[in-house]
């Protein structure tokens, strides 16, 4: 940040408040991420008034970043605002824009979406948001990957156990590493073993065992 700052780039300055906010949200200081994400989006935009598509794609990911650090704060009005303004910049931009390394699109968005709904409880929003996404045009293997866990997730709020585990599967196909390395989704995979009705339950206890989700 303080090279970034040295420089007097705008984008620069921005696309590290977009890092910063992700730092302190895996560090557990939520409230300061929403304040780094809100403070450093405005300040982009104060310092370039006509957006342009790379400003616009630095903008959107720091808000993006902060709307998920206040759905996991608890605070669903400024994630829902952090996401409507996200929303507003991508509708700017083509469908597959990747610009200053932000991947940063309509598609993007819509993942961020979802996550901030099951984040927030709303599983069924989830679902809906997810079913909108056609999962080809997603570029980034990893956010596929995290679309698939997050619809996961919300099928298992939902309690479709079946539906959860297909997911999981597809999540695995896609990222190998984005499920087996992250105790969170194999704590998923576990939830999922312990509860699956008999139809599934023999497959998914051996496929948690599999991501050595029960070690």
């Amino acid at each position: 940040m303080k090279a970034a700052v040295a420089s007097q780039d705008p984008l620069a300055v921005g696309a590290s408040a977009r890092i910063v906010t992700h730092t302190l949200m895996n560090s557990g200081h939520l409230g300061a991420a929403v304040t780094t994400a809100t403070d450093h989006s405005v300040r982009l935009s104060r310092e370039i008034p006509s957006p342009t598509p790379e400003s616009l794609s630095v903008y959107g990911s720091v808000l993006l970043r902060g709307a998920i650090a206040a759905a996991q704060d608890g605070e669903r009005s400024t994630a829902h605002d952090m996401l409507a303004e996200a929303a507003g910049a991508a509708s700017q931009l083509d469908a597959d824009s990747n610009l200053c390394g932000t991947a940063f699109s309509p598609v993007n968005t819509v993942l961020h979406q979802v996550n901030v709904a099951v984040t927030l409880g709303d599983a069924g929003t989830a679902i809906d948001l997810a079913r909108q996404v056609d999962i080809g045009r997603i570029t980034v293997t990893e956010r596929k990957a995290s679309l698939l866990i997050d619809t996961a997730r919300a099928f298992f709020m939902w309690g479709r156990h079946e539906q959860a585990y297909s997911s999981l599967r597809a999540a695995e196909a896609a990222a190998p590493e984005e499920v087996s390395t992250r105790p969170p989704v194999c704590a998923l995979a576990r939830d999922i073993a312990i509860l699956a009705p008999p139809s599934i339950k023999r497959d998914t206890e051996q496929f948690a065992a599999r991501i050595g989700a029960f070690t």
